[in-house]
C-alpha cells in the first residue's frame, strides 16, 4: 500500500525552508554531481527552441534558473520556500552582480539576471502566454494539486511554447532497480539526516519519488492537460527521467 504523503502546501514549503541552507551540499552529496549532467540535457531541449523568456518553477536554489540566466534568456525562478529563494537570490547576485556592474534591464555582462518569486505552480501570477517556455527539475512529484499546476502552465505557455520536467523515475533493469532502490531507503534518509538534521525530509525524497507516475502514465497526464508532442527519456539507467511536451 503506497503511503499518504502530505504535500500540502505549508507542509512542503516548511520542509523546504529548513533544509534550504544546506540543499546545495546535499545535493552534491546524494547525486554525485550527475544531476548536472540531466540539466544539461534539458537545458539543450527548452535553448532547442530560441526562447526569449522562460518560467522556471519550484526552482529551489535556482541552479536551473541561473543556467539559463547566463544563456542570456529572461528567466523568472517561482518557488513556495521563502528560504530557498533566498538562496537563489544570493547566488544570482554573486554571479550577476560582480565586475561590471547590471546594465539596462537586469542585463549584463555576463548574461540576463533571472528574477525570482514567491509563487505555487497551480496559482501562478501572470497572463496569459506570458511565457515561451516552462521548466521544473525535480519538484513536480511535490505539487499537491498536479492537474490544477500542469493547467496553469499550459494557460502561461505561449503557443507553441515548450515544457520540459526533470523528474526522478526508476530503473527497469532488476539488479540496477534493487540496488538504487537500497540506495533510496537507506543511504538518502541516512545522509540526508547527518547533514541537515532534519530526518523527514529525505525519508519523504524516497516515499515521494516511489509514488510519482513515471514515463507514460506520466506522459498521459500532460495529455490530459491540453499538451500535444507528450514524450520522455530515460536518463541513466531510469534513476531519472526527461519530460517534454508542447502547447499547440
Amino acid at each position: 500500500m503506497k503511503k499518504e504523503l502530505k504535500k500540502e502546501r505549508e507542509v512542503i514549503a516548511s520542509m523546504f525552508n529548513g533544509i534550504a541552507e544546506r540543499y546545495d551540499l546535499l545535493n552534491l552529496m546524494l547525486s554525485f554531481g550527475i544531476d548536472t549532467l540531466w540539466r544539461a540535457k534539458l537545458v539543450k531541449f527548452i535553448l532547442a527552441g530560441k526562447p526569449s523568456s522562460i518560467l522556471d518553477i519550484a526552482c529551489g536554489t535556482g541552479d536551473l534558473t541561473l543556467i539559463f540566466g547566463k544563456r542570456g534568456v529572461a528567466t523568472i525562478g517561482a518557488d513556495i520556500s521563502a528560504n530557498m529563494l533566498s538562496v537563489a537570490g544570493k547566488k544570482a547576485e554573486k554571479r550577476f552582480d560582480g565586475e561590471g556592474g547590471v546594465g539596462r534591464e537586469g542585463s549584463t555582462k555576463r548574461g540576463e539576471k533571472p528574477s525570482f518569486i514567491l509563487a505555487s505552480a497551480d496559482d501562478l501570477p501572470f497572463d496569459n502566454e506570458s511565457f515561451d517556455a516552462v521548466t521544473i527539475s525535480f519538484g513536480i512529484r511535490n505539487f499537491e494539486k498536479r492537474a490544477e499546476a500542469l493547467s496553469e502552465i499550459l494557460r502561461v505557455l505561449k503557443p507553441g511554447g515548450s515544457l520540459a520536467i526533470l523528474e526522478f523515475a526508476s530503473p527497469t533493469n532488476t539488479f540496477w532497480k534493487a540496488l538504487y532502490g537500497f540506495y533510496l531507503k537507506h543511504f538518502v534518509p541516512l545522509v540526508g539526516r547527518l547533514v541537515s538534521g532534519d530526518k523527514y525530509a529525505y525519508r519523504y525524497l524516497t516515499d515521494s519519488i516511489e509514488s510519482f507516475p513515471k514515463y507514460e502514465s506520466f506522459c498521459k497526464e500532460m495529455r490530459d492537460a491540453g499538451f500535444d508532442e507528450c514524450r520522455f527519456r530515460s536518463l541513466s539507467g531510469g534513476i531519472a527521467a526527461l519530460y517534454t511536451a508542447y502547447k499547440k
